[in-house]
């Protein structure tokens, strides 16, 4: 058994709480001479170097210290509890999930959002651009600034949502050797870590060098470990017609469903017939007591992860105005996937006359509907059978995808003044590359499937050798298997079915650029002072490869999702130039009157040249009082994979309007579903439900596209009313258009506009219902979907931040609150469509939860060794997004988490930190239809419910 680092004896302690407070960047303004003296900086959201510099956009901070009272160590748990941030992937993400961790602000999506360490970029993991912050080093975290609206006249592209910039501990001294460990009162969830952090001065103090070595190890956690996940939830009725939730799961099952459409004495309403293991057939049961699989309880509700992680910085003073610098950056990390065993949909012919693993009645009424016609020996059961069969291949074991993420990044740079001038230079090379290797288990060969159900009756009648006996590209020759029944696939049949599975990705990242930034001091003055400038030059060259095994490119498996080769990449030569003009400054009614300017341009081998800017400025009427405002265009290039990716298959949450469990159930729409190829005896019949409330997508890249172009627009007031309290409230708007999106939306918006009557752009012929194809049956065989340039998003709301520090029982005291009112979050999947709104929404077509209030409020005290801090997070209430449509109605009401964290430090050199999350053990919100992963929304809700975590560090 794992040995947790955390004491049993702890699980029951209440003691005080606490979790990270975010600090919002407040302004501060020169009063004295003294301020003249204070070293020249730079802010996130500009690159020109001044003292006293205030951003003229909303920037908040989290420092170092709350990564140490939260026992943060993955960085996205952390960020992920920002109110400007949507939750992304996680260690919850196992279907859907890739093992990686991500950071959306605003919920405008990963690949909108830019990652930088220490001002330049992070090499991305995946073809979308979107970089895994598992690669960033919790112990080297400084502080982690994050600016949110369009940033990419600054930044360059990507930068639509805005800026998440790791700042990292350049210049430590000393010995830092900290370990820490977590887990839940259900004594379960355990994270471990360790960290060693070397650095010190040398060459008479012109040089600095830091060492950082980590390894952390996380446990696997399982739906079925909690109760709430055990049972995967459907939406339903009772017998008065009443919404219910129920235990359900996946038609596909171990026993095997066959769609019971004219099948003689089975009512064609159900989801078909099913098979005892003796081969006897029976009607398929729903209701509350029902054949369905329960997928559940083998999928993971925390991914495992095995981490290490080496980090070196380091700085020398070759004069006293030239530096040399780098930065390397190692990580290496295994994040495994689990999911249920393989469920296989598929159209299968299979031996049916004198096949000794079907009885002699269920022989009878599979010939009659679904014979081949073809009777040898005339005994009224044909030779053969068509059908499209759904079986759960429990025998063949679960699905485990085995993921190693590796990574590497170097920077190197010179950097200093340059001479007789008020100018400073920065030039950098780096590069990157991450490597992900992935193996998996319990996948099947459908062809070898297919090969396994035709007998050869005269050399076995007992059905033991195929008809086709080769191994079929398989390691073992052809073994039959009996799937009419659970648990009689034979070991040997299994073995035949397996097939094994593995890829490669490599991300290849290079920068160079050198960047000038100064002022005009002694040439041009405006009344407020000296002009700041800054210009560069960045050039860059992504490439990403996708080499998988020959089962996964072809599709030709059941299992995880098939997946083609990709290749593709992508230059950019880009150059900016910024300007601050403080234009007065200590002017009766103007303590500051300033503007910043920017533009870049960027020059794509793929789309061409894009262009952004920004204007922004302040007026500080007084010292207390101050008004901001700015207006950004952004730009987003298409990236590898919406470019370059080839057709390949994902299975979205989707409702088939043609089905059972469909809303609107109308003539007209009875009729469209016919008229697209729907059996009339299967419309609005349980039988063609979505299995699992999935569908299956096909989509893929279109080199065709063009860029996405965002106007944000931001308008604020800072004020500070008396010493040590500072205000903030900016209202922000966000407008994208030519946004890269699936084909209509995506495979749920395209069967609701196909099948709506009211809707134009629906209807026999159209687009939508040509996107659709159907199987025999009227299930749903998949849904095309592909990039286009078709979309636009509208996204508006307020920040609100306050900060205030004063004295309580001789210690120092603050308390700070950053909230976000979101008041539109509007996705238009085309021109002339149907506007998706998600402000306060979450589902099938929304996805991850967005309230329209969403706070964190701290409270944090400390004296001398002891500091104290509690944290309130506050998730507003939130709607399905089927509303008005769906007949079971499903809203989430707001949620509160309290955390606690007391750190005392002690002998000087020590300090040991101990935290409870969840203190009050709030239990997530149960979900049917419309969840995204173990009955709810992991990412947004605490699954885990009360955890405790230990830290100890020692300086020296």
């Amino acid at each position: 058994m794992r040995k947790n680092l955390l004491s049993t004896a702890i699980k029951g302690a209440l003691g005080l709480t606490a979790a990270a407070v975010l600090l919002p960047a407040m302004p501060a303004f020169a009063q004295d001479e003294a301020a003249e003296a204070v070293e020249e900086v730079v802010v996130t959201g500009s690159r020109i170097k001044k003292a006293d510099f205030v951003s003229n956009a909303p920037v908040s901070t989290i420092g170092e210290e709350q990564f140490s009272l939260t026992g943060t160590v993955n960085t996205e748990s952390l960020l992920n509890t920002l109110p400007q941030v949507i939750p992304g992937l996680d260690r919850t993400s196992n279907n859907p999930g890739n093992g990686t961790a991500t950071v959306d602000l605003r919920g405008l999506g990963a690949n909108r959002t830019l990652v930088l360490v220490n001002g330049t970029r992070m090499v991305p993991t995946t073809a979308g651009g979107v970089v895994d912050i598992n690669q960033i080093p919790t112990a080297l975290i400084k502080n982690v600034e994050v600016l949110t609206g369009g940033a990419s006249a600054v930044y360059g592209t990507d930068a639509v949502a805005g800026v998440v910039n790791f700042i990292l501990k350049d210049d430590f001294e000393g010995v830092s050797l900290s370990a820490s460990s977590e887990m839940t009162g259900d004594s379960d969830a355990g994270v471990d870590s360790i960290d060693l952090t070397i650095g010190g001065n040398f060459a008479d103090d012109r040089g600095n060098a830091v060492l950082n070595m980590g390894y952390t190890s996380r446990e696997a956690l399982f739906q079925g470990d909690r109760d709430f996940s055990t049972f995967a939830q459907f939406d339903s009725t009772d017998a008065n017609g009443n919404p219910i939730l129920i235990d359900g799961g996946s038609s596909g099952i171990p026993g095997t469903s066959i769609f019971s459409g004219g099948l003689a004495g089975f009512s064609p309403d159900s989801l078909g017939v099913t098979f005892d293991p003796n081969g006897d057939i029976r009607q398929f049961r729903t209701g509350e007591t029902n054949d369905f699989y329960n997928y559940a309880p083998v999928n993971y509700i925390q991914l495992p992860q095995e981490r290490y992680q080496f980090n070196a910085l380091g700085h020398f003073d070759l004069t006293d105005s030239t530096q040399v610098y780098g930065r390397a950056m190692f990580t290496n990390s295994e994040v495994p996937q689990q999911l249920a065993p393989t469920p296989i949909f598929q159209t299968v012919d299979f031996t049916l006359d004198g096949n000794p693993f079907l009885s002699q009645q269920a022989q009878q009424v599979l010939s009659d509907a679904l014979g081949s016609g073809v009777d040898t020996d005339m005994n009224g059961i044909d030779d053969t059978a068509t059908a499209f069969v759904r079986r759960r291949l429990e025998e063949v074991g679960p699905r485990i995808a085995k993921s190693g993420f590796s990574s590497w990044q170097i920077n190197g740079g010179i950097r200093g003044d340059i001479v007789d001038t008020n100018w400073t230079y920065d030039a950098y090379y780096q590069k990157g590359r991450v490597t992900i290797t992935e193996n998996q288990y319990g996948n099947v060969n459908r062809d070898r499937f297919q090969q396994a159900l035709l007998l050869d009756l005269d050399a076995d009648p007992n059905g033991g050798v195929c008809a086709n006996t080769s191994s079929n590209g398989g390691t073992v020759a052809c073994s039959p298997i009996n799937i009419f029944g659970a648990g009689n696939i034979s070991e040997a049949g299994a073995a035949f079915l397996r097939t094994a599975v593995a890829s490669t990705a490599i991300f290849d990242q290079e920068v160079a650029a050198i960047n000038l930034s100064g002022d005009t001091e002694g040439l041009i003055e405006l009344p407020g002072g000296a002009i700041g400038l800054a210009a560069g030059f960045e050039t860059r060259r992504d490439t990403f490869a996708f080499d998988p095994s020959q089962d996964l490119a072809a599709g030709t498996i059941a299992g995880f999702n098939g997946a083609p080769a990709l290749e593709g990449g992508y230059s950019v030569d880009e150059f900016y130039v910024e300007a601050y003009l403080p234009i007065l400054s200590g002017a009766p009614f103007a303590e500051l009157v300033d503007m910043e300017v920017a533009f870049r341009s960027s020059d794509f081998n793929t789309v061409g040249s894009v262009d952004s800017y920004k204007v922004s400025g302040s007026w500080a009427p007084t010292e207390m009082v101050r008004f901001r405002a700015g207006f950004n265009t952004a730009v987003r290039a298409p990236n590898i994979g919406e470019l370059f990716a080839p057709i390949s298959e994902g299975f979205p949450g989707a409702t088939d309007p043609c089905a059972g469990n469909s809303p609107d159930q109308s003539q007209a729409v009875r009729d469209l579903c016919i008229a697209t190829g729907v059996p009339a005896n299967a419309v609005h019949t349980a039988a063609i439900n979505p299995a699992s409330g999935q569908v299956r997508a096909l989509g893929g890249g279109n080199p065709d596209l063009i860029e996405e172009s965002a106007e944000t627009m931001t308008v604020g007031l800072v004020v500070t009313p008396m010493d040590n309290l500072d205000i903030s409230v900016d209202y922000f708007d966000i407008e994208i258009e030519d946004a890269v999106a699936a084909f209509g939306g995506g495979a749920n918006n395209i069967l609701a506009t196909c099948y709506d009557p009211s809707d134009a752009a629906g209807g026999v012929g159209s687009a939508f219902c040509n996107a659709i194809t159907r199987r025999p049956d009227g299930t749903i065989e998949s849904v095309l979907t592909a990039s286009q340039n078709v979309a636009s998003i509208t996204l508006k709301g307020v920040d609100v931040a306050t900060s205030y520090d004063f004295d309580l029982f001789g210690g120092l005291a603050s308390v700070n609150y950053l909230g976000t009112f979101t008041t539109e979050s509007d996705f238009l999947p085309f021109d002339g469509g149907t506007t998706i709104e998600c402000a306060g929404n979450f589902g099938l077509d929304c996805g991850e939860p967005v309230p329209e209030y969403k706070h964190r409020a701290g409270f944090l005290w400390s004296q001398d060794n002891l500091t104290a801090q509690v944290l309130w997070r506050y998730v507003g209430e939130v709607s399905d997004d089927d509303e008005g449509t769906d007949y079971f109605i499903e809203s989430i009401d707001a949620t509160n988490y309290f955390d606690a964290t007391v750190s005392y430090g002690f002998m000087e050199n020590y300090k040991v930190t101990f935290g409870v999350d969840n203190l009050l053990d709030e239990e997530p919100p149960i979900l049917g239809d419309n969840q995204e992963q173990a009955n709810t929304y992991p990412a947004t809700y605490d699954v885990f419910g009360r955890t405790y975590y230990l830290s100890l560090r020692a300086d020296f």
